[in-house]
């Protein structure tokens, strides 16, 4: 009896130590604001790639605001019961997953790391509790500029969820919808006042072992973003 206890109690606390450390690496983010306060047409007329960031924190309601436009979910279809999201996908298959990169203090409310965005939660997911935004530069062919901005954001995609639906033609799919994704980025960013630059020059396997990348998964961009 006294075994059956003593393995009881260790299960629990297990079951307990598990379920505190996925809190403490989970992270909800404040809802995303479906109004601006610029138009489309401004926002598409001012926006531009840079390489130079102010050394200034990002708040949790534009991290929250930047990852919903490159791919998030809009509310469920109240008939079909679908759930659309910020951008469009060929087949309804959604193959991009979404990823943050943050520094120390370098966006308020969240520690450093990498993290997988959740897109149907709104919230983030610490996969590695550490910065690696230098790593992730030089894996970039030593562009270092991107490591100045306070995050980056890294588009990914699943391209078997495409081929498996339409073969080698799900390829193309996948990037057009990276780069649809791409897009929202530059127009959130400049309807929230910030800046950011696009790269897509770099070594894939390095970026992949930079980043911790699940298997699977692709990396397409590399978004740096700051002030």
């Amino acid at each position: 009896m006294n075994r059956l206890r003593c393995l009881t109690f260790c299960l629990a606390l297990l079951v307990s130590s598990t379920s505190l450390a996925k809190a403490q690496n989970d992270f909800k983010l404040p809802n995303p604001s479906f109004t601006g306060k610029i138009s489309i047409e401004a926002a598409m007329t001012k926006k531009k790639s840079v390489r130079h960031f102010a050394n200034d924190p990002l708040t949790l309601e534009q991290v929250s605001q930047l990852l919903w436009a490159a791919n998030g979910a809009l509310p469920v279809d109240a008939i079909s019961g679908a759930t659309i999201k910020t951008l469009p996908s060929a087949g309804g298959i959604y193959p991009l997953e979404i990823f943050l990169l943050t520094g120390d203090k370098s966006v308020k409310g969240l520690p450093a790391g990498i993290f997988h965005y959740n897109s149907l939660s709104n919230s983030l997911l610490r996969i590695f509790a550490e910065d690696v935004r230098m790593s992730l530069a030089q894996a970039a062919l030593s562009q270092l500029w991107m490591a100045s901005a306070p995050v980056t954001i890294v588009i990914g995609a699943v391209f078997g969820k495409s081929t498996a639906k339409y073969g080698a033609r799900g390829i193309q799919y996948t990037f057009m919808e990276s780069g649809a994704s791409n897009q929202n980025l530059y127009l959130q960013a400049e309807a929230l006042g910030l800046r950011m630059g696009t790269v897509g020059a770099f070594e894939e396997n390095a970026v992949s072992s930079a980043m911790k990348m699940p298997a699977g998964i692709t990396p397409m961009l590399l978004v740096p973003v700051g002030k």
